[in-house]
């Protein structure tokens, strides 16, 4: 199996163990694998598991179930792995879907689509973008204001960025991200039109369509390019779920919306609130 596979069946066996909420003691119970055999290929340690473990952790989750339930409510999925058609409009209708498939899109490819097409190129796939909508909108015009105040108020050297903004993210051609909100520290990344290399703080605010790769497939790029803070916003849940790369123990610490969230690249002297939004 190479590389880019194994990835890509990691990131959803990790996205249908959050959805279902199960711990890796209850997949090593339904699937007979040990349970820290399951930890070990869940979190890549494992660097090459044998084919037949990954059938046994999907069998344990129910994979095929989950793919059909979620295929109705995610065009990304549907569109990645292959469930049902597309209508045409889907940027992934303009291109050639056997390169797509096997992850061979670059920027020349991101660069052709129409102004109308909004998707991020993630190591050569396409996804679409849905539209945020007006709760989103309203979380991100909250934190940016807190953030840039608290910069200028410092008279601080970030700068932060909202989505659409192009961040090169890999330094290569097969990622091209746009994250909803992030904090550049290192002015020497930021170009005119796009921003080369990771940004130290980034946001994401979570969307049906957008959840398997917030949750997963974008938390596994981010970890490893050098992102040092990465915040995934759940409002639906009442969920923001932070992680610190810079940390030794790199485990999520969750809050909800009303509380007072510490940015730790800033080492928690910002705290960053969403209790006036409302979410219903």
């Amino acid at each position: 199996m190479d590389l880019m596979m194994r990835e890509r069946q990691l990131a959803r066996l990790r996205y249908y163990k959050e959805r279902l909420e199960m711990t890796y003691k209850d997949i090593s119970e339904k699937s007979g694998v040990p349970e820290s055999t399951v930890k070990k290929v869940l979190t890549g340690a494992t660097k090459n598991p044998r084919p037949r473990t990954f059938y046994e952790i999907e069998e344990a989750l129910g994979i095929k179930h989950v793919l059909e339930e979620i295929a109705a409510e995610s065009p990304n999925l549907r569109m990645q792995y292959g469930y049902g058609e597309t209508d045409g409009s889907s940027a992934l209708d303009t291109i050639d879907y056997e390169r797509a498939n096997d992850g061979e899109l670059t920027l020349d490819d991101y660069y052709a689509l129409p102004d109308d097409r909004r998707v991020e190129l993630i190591d050569g796939v396409f996804y679409d973008m849905a539209s945020p909508t007006s709760t989103h909108q309203m979380i991100i015009a909250s934190l940016l204001r807190q953030i840039g105040n608290y910069i200028d108020k410092n008279k601080g050297k970030c700068v932060t960025f909202v989505s659409p903004m192009d961040v090169q993210l890999d330094r290569d051609k097969k990622t091209m991200l746009e994250p909803d909100l992030f904090v550049v520290c290192d002015r020497d990344k930021i170009t005119e039109h796009f921003i080369f290399g990771a940004p130290d703080f980034i946001i994401e605010v979570v969307s049906p369509s957008s959840r398997l790769n917030d949750y997963v497939l974008k938390l596994w790029k981010y970890a490893n390019s050098g992102v040092r803070e990465y915040w995934i916003i759940d409002y639906k849940k009442d969920l923001v779920r932070t992680f610190y790369f810079d940390a030794e123990d790199m485990d999520p610490v969750d809050y909800t919306l009303k509380d007072d969230i510490p940015v730790r690249i800033y080492d928690g002297k910002l705290t960053l609130n969403l209790s006036g939004i409302q979410t219903d």
